[in-house]
């Protein structure tokens, strides 16, 4: 009778721990796999063409003026070279749409998006019409979801593509082009 105890006893600590540590290994794969998307999004090389460019908007652009108004239609706003009233009519004459045209091409950037950080708070589950990210490509939108921190008001996305053809790096277009990668890059702004 005792060794029937024992035995059952073993069994029930053994099923109770395997049970733990397939609960513990599928929380760390999740975290895993959560951080490994960070890493592929956040490519080191471009987080320094990003700051680059975070630095040359808060000095030569209306930056601040279009987080004013822009943000009362939309959370996430896309900006570039073209984008209404980005430079002032100073920064105009001193050329300075040509030279974040040049940024562009440059970089390899086929669009930069400021979101604002009330979108991670408010749109989790909201049908709010601020909330609507459908003009936005799936994995762009993907890693917007992996955004979580809201101690800025605002977050610089730049989507960088490139493409190796011969040894050159030329732009191209997320989901047209299947040998396209595409990499995110977000800093607060």
């Amino acid at each position: 009778m005792k060794k029937g105890f024992v035995f059952i006893e073993t069994v029930i600590t053994v099923v109770v721990l395997a049970a733990s540590l397939l609960y513990l290994y599928s929380s760390y794969n999740d975290i895993i796999v959560k951080e490994e998307r960070r890493l592929y999004y956040d490519d080191v090389a471009h987080i320094y063409k990003a700051n680059y460019v975070r630095n040359f908007l808060e000095e030569y652009s209306n930056i601040e003026e279009i987080k004013n108004y822009a943000f009362n239609r939309s959370y996430v706003i896309n900006i570039g070279p073209d984008f209404d009233s980005m430079f002032t009519d100073i920064n105009v004459t001193n050329n300075m749409r040509a030279t974040f045209n040049t940024l562009f091409s440059g970089f390899n950037i086929n669009q930069i998006v400021l979101v604002s950080s009330d979108l991670l708070k408010n749109c989790r589950d909201s049908e709010d019409s601020k909330c609507d990210t459908s003009n936005l490509s799936y994995s762009l939108n993907s890693y917007i979801n992996t955004l979580n921190s809201t101690n800025y008001d605002t977050y610089l996305v730049i989507e960088f593509s490139e493409i190796n053809t011969d040894g050159k790096i030329t732009r191209c277009t997320p989901g047209d082009n299947t040998y396209c990668d595409t990499y995110y890059v977000s800093l607060e702004i």
